[in-house]
């Protein structure tokens, strides 16, 4: 008897593992092709676990379950409605049925679309893995009833002296961050991540001149735009260039030039003016600077260089200052990647 129940157990042991590997097998979506573009990638996700956080979010869509949709997001999204915007509303206040079914009927990814990430239906979600913190995330989410951020009429461009100010005027802080690195060495700033998100607090300061300073690859560059030079055609997105003044063009509520360094070599700029802020609120962003804000807006602003990049865009906060010598100069005071992180503080500044 004792044989014949060693001989049992020793059967359920063999075949288990077998049957464990027959029904992973059979649970098997991703193709070796995904596998090995995840190696391309140096596996920093699992092609299994994409495909199972896609069905994840897809399920959440067809129990029309927004709140735990939303509590996929990382932070905010950078494209789609803020989360104060979703808080309290139903499911069918923020998506349309349209938009429910072409999700529910699209495939749920193994793979990434390259850097990008993943997406479903055609982009209407985007979601990534987080390596450091092994976190799967909504990031982007397209198609959903859009805010209206201001219910006063904002203006469709800047202007100064009856003339619209172009987007190439203004200084953006660049991909690469060189700019203002060479900002924060020619002034002995320390802190640089706070600089670059706050160099509102630091012009007067530390910063105790508006004019353009030489870098260490013997180029000049500014922070503070000259509203002489700007319209004088000398300013180009923080560089300090002679291009002269492009043709403006309205697109809906964007500003638009075109600058061209040969003839199949052309850069787009654009801005649209997202929030009007006060001048005390814009005077409180640059406290030690001796002069008088004239005007502020919170600004979305980006450039285009054609490639799969697509536009480089950055969501900003600048003040146009009288100074003391009575010269006009546009300052960067806040610096935000993501508009609802830019629309969270300019709302709560503007309580």
């Amino acid at each position: 008897m004792k044989k014949l129940l060693f001989i049992f157990v020793t059967l359920i042991f063999c075949i288990n593992p077998i049957l464990v590997f027959a029904e992973q097998k059979k649970n098997i979506v991703c193709s070796k092709k995904d596998r090995e573009y995840a190696e391309f990638w140096k596996n920093y996700y699992d092609p299994e676990d994409a495909y199972h956080f896609g069905e994840k979010i897809k399920k959440l869509v067809r129990d029309k379950n927004l709140q735990k949709l939303f509590d996929l997001v990382d932070g905010e999204l950078t494209s789609g409605p803020r989360k104060n915007f979703v808080k309290g509303k139903k499911f069918s206040e923020i998506f349309s049925d349209k938009w429910r079914d072409g999700l529910l009927k699209s495939n749920s990814p193994c793979s990434p679309v390259g850097w990008r990430g993943f997406m479903l239906d055609s982009g209407s979600i985007w979601f990534n893995k987080d390596k450091d913190k092994n976190k799967w995330f909504i990031f982007s989410i397209l198609g959903a009833k859009k805010e209206v951020v201001s219910e006063k009429p904002l203006p469709i461009g800047w202007r100064f002296e009856d003339k619209i100010i172009p987007p190439q005027c203004f200084s953006t802080l660049w991909m690469s961050g060189d700019n203002y690195e060479e900002f924060a060495e020619k002034f002995n700033i320390k802190n640089f991540k706070d600089f670059s998100k706050n160099p509102g607090k630091y012009f007067g300061d530390k910063i105790t001149n508006f004019k353009e300073i030489k870098t260490s690859w013997n180029e000049e560059i500014y922070l503070t735009s000259s509203m002489k030079k700007c319209f004088e055609g000398e300013l180009s997105y923080g560089g300090i260039k002679k291009i002269g003044l492009s043709e403006i063009k309205i697109k809906e509520n964007a500003i638009e030039t075109q600058i061209c360094s040969s003839k199949n070599i052309c850069t787009k700029f654009s801005y649209t003016i997202l929030h009007n802020i006060n001048s005390d609120k814009c005077q409180s962003l640059a406290p030690k600077v001796k002069g008088k804000c004239l005007k502020s807006y919170l600004i979305a602003i980006g450039d285009y260089s054609g490639g799969t990049i697509g536009w480089d865009m950055s969501y900003n906060i600048y003040g146009l200052f009288n100074l003391q010598n009575n010269k006009k100069f546009i300052l960067p005071l806040k610096n935000f990647f993501k508009k609802n992180n830019a629309l969270n503080f300019t709302n709560k500044l503007m309580q």
